[in-house]
């Protein structure tokens, strides 16, 4: 009959190993005969119906194979080769190891199966005899020390301990199966023996005791008794074993780790001794030796007590790092830092203490402040400025807020306190006051914050931003009667807001969308505060007063208040002052513009009679000496973004103009970058944010260069109050919806090669140019090189006149212009070159199509705009992008043609909007023409980013402004 068995046998590669065998048992013979071995990699292949339990006990033995091994430990090609080439040193220190683990988990298992027997193969037998049959001992054992010390030493030996009775195994050839852990054949039974390795039994096999000599017996003691003691069952004669019921304490200890790191270190206190958390044993021994009289004091671990204050301490934020470590957890799982673990046990000493866990400061070069500690805030609000009144707590000693001011600056934790203890300053104080301190000023040993600043109060003091700019409707000023317009809702708020502001003298920036009414918005404000309702109105407007006559006409400014001055491009001085008659005739305007204007340091004399002078960037900048003279009430620029750059002569200029208020108008705040934004509202709130070189390092290049979405949000908030946008889609939901549609050309043959040609000679040409002076120097040749190709991206006609061919895109614009003229529609047509609309000029007048023109040379421009406006055989208005950029009411025209694509998608909307504005009644159709493979595409991706930059705080004409030079040449790939 075949049987299933377990074959404990030597191998001689791998020592003594376990081995499934199928066998046959006849009943006349002593021996068994060996059939086969089990395949343990697939015991299916055999015809034998194995149990679950003998399932499992194959898999754990398939560990065991050779197979296995070779597949684990080996990267020779063949099994023969690995045992070849097994080294002594990787099979001591890995193969066997592994063998022994798994022969250990087989023998647990054959304890579950009782029915599968057991054989021990003596090696110098070829057979398998019946009576070499063998059993597991059903339980783990363990061993039992006998110690006896007298005067002579110690005689010691080593039993095993069993249930009823403890086993010698001295002079009965017990067989070590296994060495660690370790299992031993004595007899036919095979003995567990966890957590004790074969060496202690080895000096038992041929004899009953070990002598120890008397000079070695306080060093056996120590040790090797110790761990006797500690770790086993000791039977003790001539000397003393106590067990300690003592009540154990815990300690947490900030102290460096091997890395010189800061770390909380676990200790656990049995009587006078620290233990780590970690350490394995589960008894703690502790030996006195007073004149030879030796005690050993035994304190059996508190495990479960001590899980419970590991529990504790990871249930609060610590995570246990190596052996006894703890640090806080943090997000990131960065390295902790002294200042993460003081905030922790500030947090955490309620806990500590109610759970009786003891802290402690070990070998650090400093001593850190551990306990209570406040800061108390309070502002007073003076007439420019809140007085900041912060006093500090910490234990004992009370700080003066002043003293911590530089070292939250600075970005310091650690103070020093009297004592000299480290005070660890709160994270939570920089994020809550971090602002606050860096826009304060101290004066007279007392910090300031200008009134400015009124949102970072409310921050600090319930963590949010107070929204100031969304003023009620319902509690808003009255709109002047003599104002000659219904207010929409929105603008109804936008003039709110801007009283608002007037009355804390703050200034602002109307940032709405074009064609939301702007200009509306400002005049209603300054019809309110000039309060004209008293007085008669004119039915026109009186011409301009001479310098050396005094005003005696009625309705002249009156008010008591200083006389108000917009600045604006030369193009819109007519356009703002038909809306000031349109809309608020009493108010009397003074134009200061022109060859034949008077230039005189006296010339408040004329302009305190009226109530608003117009005049443009260009006569600020030139007669500044003149102007400055003069104290006006408002100072309001128009199109504001005129002023973008803070080092130019117009900002110089208008930066001289003394006046109480300031406002400023613009649909694009941002065009190229920040510092647009910090140059305008640098001025209608001067300081505001900080100089330029503060605001570029604390803004622009975390904001643009690394996407820091923090500074991002604080930016967000101090401009908050001083800035109005508001969006034609979300206030203006009466205008018809605009259609945006992009057409995509395909060039024609022979523009693709004029196309190609240029773009690899501009390549080569910026490669040297790169090699040969770097980046800043090759700006300019790929600026020149980029205006080429979108030139030819158009038509090659613009940049070499004797091109015969024909362009892909002038061709599908042509089509569609005649298509759109047919169905008397009228079209806007913008493009970024001059040469562009020539083109078109030119078969507009073979084809007898009537049309306006508008470029930076055109001087009747309001002429243009009225024949385009109220002629209906008038249907197409040709427009370079920069002359038609702002100031042009077209709603006439339902379609906008945009023939190329720029960096900055304001000025596309700007474009747009010439059309899409309040008014438009019907819908607004968009198309822009784009050559495919083409830079043109390129532009349109690197659209996307300033579009984000833009709608996120409130549009750029250097492309390459924050390119690097990988992205350059992309560019031109």
């Amino acid at each position: 009959m075949e049987k299933f068995i377990v074959v404990l046998t030597e191998n001689r590669n791998l020592g003594m190993l376990a081995v499934p065998y199928f066998v046959m048992d006849k009943d006349n013979s002593p021996s068994l005969i060996l059939n086969e071995m089990v395949n343990t990699e697939n015991p299916s292949v055999h015809d034998y119906n194995f149990t679950a339990k003998e399932l499992e006990l194959l898999e754990i033995m398939k560990k065991l194979s050779d197979r296995y091994l070779f597949r684990i430990f080996s990267k020779e090609k063949t099994i023969k080769l690995f045992y070849d080439n097994l080294d002594q040193k990787k099979f001591n220190d890995h193969v066997r190891p592994h063998i022994e683990k798994y022969m250990y988990a087989c023998f647990d298992k054959l304890v579950q199966c009782p029915y599968v027997p057991i054989y021990f193969k003596d090696a110098k037998y070829s057979n398998l005899y019946k009576t070499d049959v063998i059993s597991v001992y059903e339980k783990d054992v363990e061993p039992v020390f006998y110690f006896d010390l007298s005067e002579q030493g110690i005689d010691y030996s080593l039993k095993l301990k069993l249930s009823g009775e403890d086993l010698s195994i001295t002079h009965k050839k017990p067989v070590v199966i296994t060495n660690s852990p370790c299992s031993i054949l004595i007899r036919e039974k095979l003995y567990r023996i966890p957590d004790t390795d074969s060496k202690k039994f080895l000096p038992f096999f041929d004899k009953q005791h070990i002598k120890i000599q008397a000079r070695s017996v306080p060093t056996y003691m120590d040790t090797f008794v110790a761990n006797a003691v500690r770790n086993n069952h000791v039977v003790a004669s001539g000397f003393e074993i106590k067990e300690d019921k003592t009540e154990p304490t815990a300690i947490l200890s900030l102290e460096q780790d091997i890395r010189q790191q800061p770390t909380l270190v676990l200790k656990l206190k049995y009587a006078n001794k620290e233990y780590l958390s970690h350490s394995q044993p589960n008894a703690l021994v502790q030996l006195s030796n007073e004149k030879g009289n030796y005690v050993f004091t035994k304190y059996q671990r508190h495990l479960e007590w001590e899980n419970r204050i590991i529990k504790i301490l990871i249930s609060n934020g610590l995570k246990a790092r190596n052996g006894a470590n703890f640090s806080p957890i943090n997000e990131q799982d960065d390295e902790n830092t002294i200042y993460t673990i003081i905030h922790w046990l500030n947090n955490n000493k309620d806990t500590l203490q109610e759970n009786n866990i003891a802290f402690i400061q070990k070998n650090l070069e400093n001593n850190y402040f551990i306990g209570e500690f406040s800061c108390s805030f309070k502002s007073d609000k003076g007439q420019d400025w809140f007085d900041l009144q912060m006093k500090v707590q910490v234990g004992d000693y009370e700080i003066p807020f002043i003293k911590l001011r530089k070292f939250i600056l600075a970005g310091k934790n650690e103070y020093t306190l009297p004592n000299g203890d480290i005070f660890i300053i709160p994270q939570e104080w920089f994020t809550k006051y971090g602002d606050i301190l860096l826009y304060a000023e101290e004066k007279k040993g007392k910090v300031k914050l200008n009134r400015m600043y009124y949102t970072l109060l409310e921050k600090s003091s319930n963590g949010k931003y107070k929204e100031a700019k969304n003023i009620p409707l319902e509690n808003g000023k009255k709109v002047p009667d003599t104002l000659n317009a219904l207010l929409r809702p929105y603008q109804l708020r936008g003039f709110n807001w801007m009283h608002y502001l007037h009355d804390n003298s703050f200034g602002g920036i109307l940032a709405d969308d074009m064609g939301l009414g702007k200009t509306l918005q400002i005049i209603a404000l300054l019809l309110k505060i000039y309060d004209t309702q008293g007085l008669q109105e004119e039915t026109t407007q009186p011409a301009q007063l001479n310098l050396f006559e005094p005003s005696t006409i009625e309705g002249f400014n009156t008010s008591g208040l200083a006389t108000s001055l917009i600045a604006m491009p030369t193009s819109l001085i007519h356009n703002w002052l038909n809306e000031f008659k349109k809309f608020a005739p009493t108010l009397k305007i003074y134009i200061y513009s022109g060859t034949r204007r008077l230039k005189s340091r006296e010339i408040g004399k004329i302009i305190r009679h009226y109530h608003v002078v117009l005049t443009s960037y260009g006569v600020v900048r030139n007669d500044i000496d003149y102007l400055k003279h003069y104290k006006f009430h408002y100072f309001i620029l128009d199109e504001s973004q005129y002023i973008k750059n803070p080092n130019s002569k117009i900002y110089e200029a208008i930066s001289q103009v003394e006046c109480t208020k300031k406002m400023v108008l613009t649909g694009t705040p941002i065009e190229n970058s920040l510092t647009d934004l910090w140059a305008q509202m640098n001025f209608v709130n001067k300081g505001l944010l900080g100089n330029l070189t503060f605001f570029k390092r604390q803004f622009v290049v975390p904001i643009s260069k690394n996407n820091n979405e923090e500074q991002e949000e604080k930016l967000q908030n101090l401009i908050e109050p001083f800035v109005l946008r508001r969006t034609k889609e979300k206030v203006a939901k009466e205008l018809p919806p605009v259609n945006e549609q992009v057409l995509y050309c395909d060039m024609t043959a022979e523009q693709k090669k004029v196309y190609d040609s240029e773009k690899s000679g501009i390549r080569n040409e910026l490669l040297k140019t790169f090699e040969n002076k770097g980046v800043e120097k090759s700006t300019f040749l790929a600026l020149q090189g980029l205006t080429r190709l979108r030139q030819i991206a158009n038509h090659p006609k613009l940049v070499n006149p004797e091109f015969q061919g024909e362009s892909g895109k002038f061709n599908l614009i042509i089509n569609n212009l005649e298509n759109i003229t047919n169905e008397k529609h009228k079209v806007l047509i913008f493009s970024s070159f001059v040469k562009d609309l020539k083109l078109i000029e030119g078969v507009l007048n073979s084809r007898k199509i009537k049309y306006s023109k508008l470029t930076g040379s055109t001087t009747n421009r309001q002429q243009v705009v009225d024949d385009f406006e109220k002629k209906e055989d008038c249907r197409v208005f040709l427009i370079s992008l920069k002359a038609g950029g702002v100031g042009l009411n077209l709603i006439s025209a339902d379609y906008v043609f945009l023939l190329n694509p720029w960096w900055n998608p304001a000025a596309e909307a700007q474009a747009i909007n010439r059309a899409h504005r309040i008014g438009q009644t019907k819908n607004v159709f968009v198309y822009r023409f784009i050559s495919i493979d083409t830079i043109e595409e390129k532009i349109m991706k690197l659209q996307e980013h300033k579009s984000k930059l833009a709608d996120t705080f409130i549009n750029s004409n250097n492309p390459f402004k924050n390119m690097n030079e990988t992205e350059i040449k992309e560019l031109f790939s």
